[in-house]
């Protein structure tokens, strides 16, 4: 077994158990309450640094959906903490072009276009901590959640605008994220922003610009049940 499964069962047990721990410490007041296990979120993307003659095409995206297992702290079930698992799909246009020389070496450069895709698809483990207004009763309540995702990437594909697909290793294989969701009923704004660049370091760089690129990411969320 590699390194990388070795990580993830770890995780996934961790995840799990955790949960289960905190369930059956407080079940005698949870009262079978539970609120927004499932989610899913639509967001722009953006990159946090300024790179001299990078463009970003606006159309940027990033799609998830995930479960999250719902632990209230409470009684009223105000305060709560979620363990979850889901799937993250990132599409970003840019003038950042992928070459592959002669070897098989890549190598980033920049291009007079902003037409580049780059698809990222992840595995993702997010931790949450919760603040809401609702009770047993009331389903329409202001939340306020935030908290740590990692990421498993699970495949990169680079599309040229000039040439064809590269699918190489890219991208890092994890990386890690912080998030803040804030809303009410049905209608919740997320602010994402990566804490690792989303690149391989051992990549060369032309013109020697910088690749330590973050992504934030700004959109909707809606919780179910």
């Amino acid at each position: 077994i590699n390194d990388h499964m070795k990580l993830r069962f770890f995780l996934l047990t961790i995840i799990f158990l955790l949960a289960d721990l905190i369930h059956a410490q407080n079940d005698s007041y949870s009262l079978k309450y539970r609120e927004d296990q499932f989610y899913i979120s639509f967001s722009m993307i953006f990159q946090k640094e300024s790179i001299d003659s990078f463009k970003q095409n606006g159309f940027s995206n990033n799609f998830q959906i995930g479960f999250l297992r719902d632990v209230p702290l409470n009684k009223k079930g105000g305060i709560a903490i979620a363990l979850g698992l889901g799937y993250g799909f990132d599409k970003i246009f840019s003038n950042l072009n992928l070459d592959n020389d002669e070897r098989g070496k890549l190598s980033f450069s920049i291009l007079n276009n902003n037409q580049n895709i780059q698809k990222v698809s992840s595995l993702i483990f997010p931790f949450e901590f919760r603040l809401r207004t609702s009770t047993l009763n009331k389903t329409d309540f202001w939340r306020l959640y935030g908290g740590l995702k990692y990421k498993i990437n699970l495949n990169a594909q680079f599309k040229s605008f000039t040439s064809g697909n590269f699918k190489d290793n890219f991208i890092r294989n994890r990386n890690k994220a912080v998030y803040l969701s804030l809303g009410y009923n049905t209608w919740n704004i997320l602010v994402e922003f990566d804490l690792d660049s989303i690149y391989n370091q051992n990549i060369s760089m032309k013109n020697h610009f910088n690749t330590e690129i973050r992504l934030i990411k700004i959109g909707l969320i809606f919780y179910i049940l």
